[in-house]
């Protein structure tokens, strides 16, 4: 027994079996996970071991249990011993009966090692139709709270164990997929169901009351409903699932993986910023937001209300940063449930869904989606377009983003229909302030009639869409929607004198006008001011400089270490009672939500002024979480209990705007706005099922993908597929070059010179780094009929006559290592 035990840790035996003690010892293949099944009188997994990491290793364990007329059954104690047969890598337990007396239930369990990974199987069988109030199919119970730091799941959401702050305090989501992480000793275990068709898999966590943390799953015919309200998260009970009747086979498989956190979630070397709090803030807080499957927004599931804000243009923005497919595919799911329920045939779009009515506009909560109290927030319809219009760049889903088309263009057409005077700006209901209602995301704040706030986010989302209909052929849309936003833009940049928002007294955006000409919001609003240079509505540069050097100078003078949603008070009665005295709450308050617009404001003006500021948010993080609303104004501490993920903005921002990742339907666009602290920054990054490298300095980009590298002194996009590469120049949508080689090799392509005006490439150099190839050369961009001479290392190699679509094509043969030098100049 001793000589077995001794192979099997050194990955020679898969599987052991103690007949003394009937226990089972299996691993995989490489040792990186151990179990330990115990089958005396019992059958549990007493012993799971990650990595060295013991995880499981009291005496509740892992185990199948049911819950029925209020008595729990588990294989845990007190059954017969089931028969065990062993393979080499398989491990059959067989004979497996627990439950009531003549209701009892049959399973089956099978294990399989493999090299990194053990299939567990659970066949599970019912003597006829039954109810359960709950089930562990199986159930996992951890040693303690402190096992894990939280667990990734199929939805992209994040089980984070500080949100289980209270005894019972439970979640449940639909989904399978978990992978628990520990980011002290960096073990992480994924489990991984396969399910056959027509089941539905769902899981609960719970802190249970000697502090041990549990994970059980459930496998239904029919999806589970929620037993109180709609609610995933209850901070006091764990019965979140409603019964479910269950009835002959159901069968499950289990992959189980032991990883290294470090390896499987490396987002790479971001110099000047701590590695662990980046990958921290976007595997937490940034997380949190996703309440269930087709459920997203970006406040969380800890609170007894659960919300999910339709009024936020940033939550497919997150996903950028958040980087994962789970989280995508979500979103996806998630914006097709508000397309087919939260949308009225006027295309007004639903401001909030919630686990129970709290807020709601009486008469308007319906399936959990309603109109919120504080008044009409009309930016659920502009940010329910961008979300769209922004998922379709990060997936590239052509037919999907389609199928949002009519929904869109509606959502759109309610808010036009709302410009009763024809000059360009959309209108809210409230004629004045005095009415008392709110209009936006700022919602207790009393914005009224012509509003700053949501015109800046409409010019964004016709801006956003005109894109999308001339990517999906209806150039006629596009063009109408251009013109929207061009007027939109004329009236908005107007003095307010002349019915705009510009204030040249002050030097900045007001925030709204009632329908009397009074003007309102006179308080420097940052998320004003900076969507309207982020956004592209303010193109004036002594404007954008003129607020941003004010903003910055207000900022050093009062020492605050992110950008406070106002600078100055509102007027007495320009909001509700809770934003005073200032500063308070909505007026004058910390809100972290407004980090990556602020950063995207400041990129071309000075990026080292928002480096500083994400510095400051990363510190805070490894202070507290970022687990609140907001930052008190005064004393820069957390209030709030509302939990906002979308505290993760700043890091966004760092991704989008400072690194300049900024994906693209067909292709990844880099437009980095580096300092030199951050020279030497390593980015992985995935898109779309392809793994990037990303290295950025100043004045210094590469990007590596699929054996193709690129590298330029300018932003550029990429895609490359097989063994073709697509390179555009700048920011433009049409290809300058395409390469294609015989075969998969190394191929380093450096970008020397360009026709910035015309994106045009006129010189580049590439090094095949590994062994010879032939590489196929299309440049486009040229003008048509003329004829270009293409010179190789300043010899004349051949000419060529550019085609009707302004192409020139030529091959070589290329020599490992050689660097090869290639211009093209007009020949006269």
């Amino acid at each position: 027994m001793i000589s077995a035990i001794s192979d099997l840790m050194t990955g020679q035996v898969p599987a052991d079996y103690n007949l003394k003690t009937n226990e089972i010892r299996i691993q995989d293949k490489k040792g990186n996970l151990i179990i330990n099944i115990d089958c005396r009188n019992r059958c549990v997994i007493n012993y799971v071991e990650i990595l060295g990491n013991s995880v499981v290793s009291n005496k509740k364990g892992v185990y199948s249990s049911i819950k029925s007329k209020g008595k729990v059954y588990t294989t845990r104690s007190r059954i017969m011993s089931p028969k065990v047969t062993i393979d080499n890598d398989t491990v059959v337990i067989d004979g497996i009966i627990f439950g009531e007396k003549g209701r009892q239930v049959f399973e089956k369990w099978i294990f399989r090692a493999d090299s990194d990974y053990i299939d567990w199987t659970i066949e599970r069988s019912f003597p006829g139709q039954m109810t359960f109030e709950d089930t562990g199919f199986p159930e996992w119970s951890f040693n303690n709270m402190e096992t894990w730091t939280g667990a990734l799941l199929g939805t992209g959401g994040v089980a984070w164990c500080r949100f289980f702050d209270n005894v019972n305090a439970s979640l449940g989501n639909h989904t399978g997929k978990v992978t628990f992480w520990n980011q002290q000793n960096k073990a992480c275990l994924s489990i991984d169901p396969s399910q056959h068709e027509g089941q539905h898999v769902a899981v609960r966590f719970s802190r249970q009351p000697d502090s041990r943390y549990t994970l059980n799953y459930s496998v239904t015919e029919d999806e589970l409903r929620t037993k109180h309200f709609l609610s995933r998260f209850i901070i006091d009970r764990q019965d979140i699932w409603d019964s479910f009747d269950a009835m002959g086979k159901i069968i499950i498989t289990y992959r189980l993986r032991a990883l290294n956190y470090d390896d499987a979630y490396s987002r790479g070397d971001f110099k000047g910023f701590n590695n662990e709090s980046v990958r921290s803030v976007l595997n937490t807080i940034a997380r949190v937001g996703v309440i269930d499957d087709k459920l997203m927004g970006s406040n969380n599931w800890h609170l007894d209300m659960g919300f999910v804000c339709l009024h936020e243009q940033w939550v497919a923005q997150m996903g950028l940063a958040i980087d994962d497919q789970n989280y995508l595919d979500n979103y996806k799911k998630t914006l097709d449930y508000f397309r087919d329920n939260a949308i009225s045939k006027e295309g007004n779009v639903k401001d909030r869904w919630a686990y129970r009515i709290w807020d709601s506009e009486p008469g308007t909560f319906e399936n959990g989606f309603y109109e919120c109290q504080w008044g009409d927030l009309f930016d659920a319809n502009t940010d329910y377009v961008i979300n769209v219009a922004e998922l379709f760049s990060l997936n590239g889903d052509m037919e999907w983003v389609r199928s949002h088309k009519r929904q869109c263009e509606n959502a759109l057409g309610f808010l036009l229909a709302g410009d009763s005077d024809n000059n360009g700006l959309i209108e809210v209901f409230a004629d004045s302030h005095k009415e008392k209602k709110g209009s936006d995301w700022i919602d207790v704040i009393w914005a009224s009639w012509e509003n700053a706030f949501l015109n800046a986010k409409f010019y964004y989302a016709l801006m956003q869409w005109a894109d999308v209909e001339e990517i999906s052929g209806d150039l006629s849309q596009a063009g109408y929607y251009r013109d929207l936003a061009e007027k939109c833009k004329y009236r908005f940049n107007q003095p307010v004198t002349n019915g705009g928002f510009w204030n040249p007294k002050n030097n900045w955006y007001i925030y709204w006008r009632d329908k009397d000409g009074s003007i309102h919001g006179d308080n420097l609003v940052t998320p004003v001011n900076f969507m309207a240079i982020a956004y592209g509505i303010c193109d004036d540069k002594k404007r954008k400089d003129a607020i941003l050097s004010k903003i910055e100078n207000l900022m050093q003078k009062e020492k605050l270490f992110m950008w406070p949603i106002s600078f100055f008070p509102y007027q007495p009665d320009e909001g509700y009672k809770v934003n005073y005295p200032f500063p308070n709450y909505e007026n004058g308050d910390i809100f972290l939500a407004w980090g990556e617009v602020g950063i995207r404001a400041y990129q071309d003006y000075d990026p080292s002024i928002p480096v500083r500021y994400i510095t400051n948010v990363l510190n805070q993080y490894e202070k507290d979480g970022l687990a609140f609303q907001r930052y008190d104004r005064i004393k820069q501490e957390g209030a709030g209990n509302d939990i906002l993920a979308n505290n993760c903005l700043p890091v966004v921002g760092l991704y989008r705007d400072i690194y300049g990742i900024q994906p693209q339907y067909n292709r990844l666009y880099i437009e980095p706005h580096m300092t030199a602290l951050l020279n030497g920054t390593q980015i992985k990054y995935r898109l779309r099922d392809l793994d990037y490298s990303i290295q950025l300095s100043l004045n210094d980009y590469s990007v590596n993908a699929n054996s193709f590298t690129v590298n330029s002194s300018q932003n550029f996009s990429m895609n490359t597929k097989d063994n073709k590469l697509v390179y555009y120049n700048r920011n433009s949508k049409i290809p300058a070059m395409e390469i294609t080689r015989d075969k998969k090799s190394a191929l380093l392509i450096k970008i020397l010179t360009s026709d910035n005006e015309n994106n045009s490439l006129l010189k580049w150099a590439t090094v095949s780094e590994s062994e010879s190839l032939a590489t196929s050369y299309d440049i486009f961009m040229l003008k048509a009929g003329k004829t270009y001479q293409i010179l190789r290392n300043g010899t004349k190699y051949k000419a060529e006559k550019v085609n009707s679509s302004g192409k020139i094509n030529f091959s070589i043969k290329n020599e490992p290592g050689k660097k090869e030098f290639f211009e093209i100049r007009p020949v006269k």
